[in-house]
């Protein structure tokens, strides 16, 4: 708890995007893992047999759990959320940016998922960028 308030105490703005890209991750691996082929359709994605149900939980489930846990690792290690910010805002900015090119590559822009991960995604992004610039005050 005491290295949580000192983190806190040395960058707010790392310190909240860090736990808001952890509970995102971990929000993603809860999701994936307990329902696959539920959530997987609203994703449009759909297996051809149960080895790609197990797929699924372990890409999108295990993967985002992983990232999450690897992200609150970096922070408590090294006492402070940067590096987790960094690699947090390298890997949304790289989702992002690849889901609109391919986007247009692949016509997909009247899906309903592509309709509510757009703007969802780049709110997130942009939000970390911010956090990441305010951040840079705490340096």
């Amino acid at each position: 708890m005491e290295i949580i308030k000192e983190i806190w105490g040395t960058n707010p703005p790392v310190m909240f995007a860090t736990i808001c890209l952890a509970l995102y991750f971990f929000g993603m691996a809860v999701v994936f893992i307990s329902k696959p082929l539920k959530n997987a359709e609203s994703f449009s994605i759909k297996p051809v047999d149960n080895a790609g149900k197990t797929e699924i939980r372990v890409y999108y489930g295990g993967i985002s759990f992983a990232l999450g846990a690897f992200l609150l690792y970096l922070m408590f290690t090294l006492g402070t959320g940067y590096y987790s910010l960094i690699g947090g805002m390298f890997f949304a900015t790289t989702v992002f940016v690849t889901r609109t090119i391919f986007l247009f590559v692949d016509k997909g822009w009247k899906c309903p998922y592509t309709k509510l991960a757009i703007p969802a995604e780049g709110a997130f992004v942009i939000a970390l960028w911010v956090c990441f610039f305010l951040a840079k005050k705490y340096i």
